[in-house]
């Protein structure tokens, strides 16, 4: 008959485990935000530099095993239901930034890499038009087997007109990786990625703060429609009212000038008007008497 396994409490092992989530769970309350981003396929390097970054100000990143994770979320109500998440290796952040401000951190520490072999190109990569520091030698005939439209000028390989490497979503091959690394061009970027924050009231997802990319765009792009609107409208605004009476001015002066309305406004222009077809009326005279 199969017995039920236990865990034994007094290992070692399970022994730090706890001790790692009960302490965990006790940092969480000294901080405002709380936050877990994916380490998979995060370099090392980039690691540690966003920790030293996030520990010079007073933040902290803890590198958890999996269930220690997992029981620290559970000890949120409002994160309980992340700890299903756990299936992968995670970071826990703890800090006095925001969830935004973290989000705008990491996007802001993002690194430039180079291709791998098998790496599916993330837009069309195209090398520009100009000169490179690459003499004449092997590394010509690599940049055309690669697609490149490349001459030697000046003792220098150079490209002689803009050459795609790879297209968008096509797999870049070992000879377009070797090119795109002789020149020095990095076409991927290495950033964390952010699960979620949490700020003690609300989660926020990551395509929450995505939104950032486009959101000034489009509400310029509303502003300025509504603004349109509004004038069109002759409706008035705190943002289109100096607008509106400056068209109505105009139109009150064209009014007056077509109807030869005297006003303060619109009498010397009348009279420069007046003026005017007296000195043709004159000039007219003039060539009737001379006929």
């Amino acid at each position: 008959m199969k017995k039920d396994y236990k865990v034994d409490l007094k290992r070692k092992a399970v022994k730090q485990k706890a001790q790692d989530a009960e302490s965990a769970i006790a940092d969480m309350k000294n901080y405002p935000t709380t936050a877990v981003i994916d380490l998979r396929k995060l370099p090392t390097s980039l690691l540690q530099n966003l920790r030293k970054k996030i520990r010079e100000d007073g933040g902290k990143v803890l590198i958890l095993k999996k269930p220690v994770l997992e029981r620290v979320l559970k000890a949120s109500p409002k994160l309980a239901d992340k700890a299903a998440e756990c299936n992968k290796p995670l970071g826990l952040i703890l800090t006095s930034w925001s969830p935004y401000q973290l989000y705008k951190f990491f996007k802001d520490n993002r690194k430039k890499r180079a291709a791998k072999v098998g790496d599916v190109a993330p837009f069309d990569i195209i090398v520009p038009e100009g000169e490179t520091d690459l003499p004449p030698g092997p590394a010509l005939s690599e940049l055309k087997t690669a697609g490149l439209n490349v001459q030697i000028k000046g003792g220098k390989i150079i490209i002689s007109k803009d050459s795609m490497v790879a297209k968008l979503g096509e797999p870049i091959t070992a000879p377009k990786v070797s090119a795109l690394q002789k020149l020095n061009v990095k076409p991927f970027e290495i950033s964390v990625t952010y699960m979620f924050g949490f700020d003690g009231k609300y989660v926020y997802s990551a395509d929450l703060f995505a939104m950032d990319d486009t959101i000034a765009g489009d509400l310029r792009s509303c502003m300025s429609d509504a603004f349109n609107l509004s004038l069109n409208a002759s409706y008035p605004t705190s943002q289109n009212i100096d607008a509106l009476l400056t068209f109505a001015m105009k139109q009150s002066a064209n009014l007056a000038l077509n109807g030869g309305i005297y006003s303060s406004g619109s009498m010397e222009q009348l009279l420069v008007s007046a003026l005017r077809q007296g000195s043709a009326l004159e000039s007219l005279e003039s060539k009737a008497q001379n006929l």
